[in-house]
């Protein structure tokens, strides 16, 4: 690895999306560090991605266990001295299970998609300041948007997931506090939709691929120093809030 070189760090990344973004970034020359809860498929997935301009290696983290996180920015730390980018994946949905409590569905989808989100973030930003160019990309979703569940005609109207929805109007609100804080730092915090995508997490339902979805959240990783910070946005442009 270069001392130019990119590093970033993917949560949620042996699977779906998140392997996606994995996988374009280190063929971007990405440094990648794949975030798994389970090192040993991690292993086997930056095996796969991969090549000889392609750098991929596996790394322990489940960002609902706070001492993986903390392990993971010592090893950062002490291995690479900065991260470039942070893409924080990782997050699960459970509305569609009706064996669980509303307490239940709440607890571990907020317990994942945002408490484990913050709790990451707030462990990498002291080395996301060593970065000249240090990004934070949230994987958030449309359905979360105030604005658009307000309108009639909008494609979504129908659906109704109160948890997911809940967790991710929160990790967007994360997103503009974020944004702010660390302004002043060279860091940019924003939020990205990769649309409904055929993954796991979907039951693969409808025909996006992961490596469409991962596009804009790999742009927003990528993201030059004339670019935003704080804002909400797919493939076709700015969403509202």
């Amino acid at each position: 690895m270069t001392q130019s070189q990119p590093i970033a760090l993917v949560s949620g990344a042996t699977r779906g999306i998140g392997r996606a973004i994995a996988q374009g970034l280190a063929h971007q020359g990405v440094k990648v560090l794949l975030g798994a809860r389970n090192l040993q498929i991690g292993q086997e997935v930056a095996t796969e991605i991969s090549a000889p301009d392609a750098q991929a290696e596996s790394v322990e983290l489940d960002t609902t266990n706070q001492a993986t996180i903390d392990s993971l920015a010592a090893l950062i730390r002490e291995k690479y001295g900065r991260l470039d980018i942070l893409a924080n994946n990782a997050g699960i949905s459970l509305d569609f299970y009706p064996d669980l409590s509303v307490r239940e569905k709440l607890s571990r989808t907020f317990e994942t998609n945002v408490v484990g989100t913050a709790a990451l973030t707030d462990a990498m930003i002291p080395l996301l300041e060593k970065s000249a160019h240090g990004r934070v990309v949230n994987v958030s979703s449309v359905l979360a948007s105030f604005s658009s569940r307000g309108e009639a005609d909008w494609v979504y109207k129908d659906v109704a997931m109160p948890t997911y929805q809940a967790s991710k109007a929160a990790l967007n609100s994360l997103t503009l506090s974020y944004a702010k804080l660390l302004a002043d730092r060279n860091i940019k915090v924003n939020a990205i939709c990769p649309g409904l995508t055929a993954t796991d997490a979907t039951n693969h339902y409808g025909d996006r691929k992961p490596d469409q979805a991962a596009k804009i959240a790999i742009q927003y990783a990528l993201l030059g120093d004339d670019g935003p910070t704080g804002t909400f946005i797919n493939e076709d442009g700015a969403l509202g809030w």
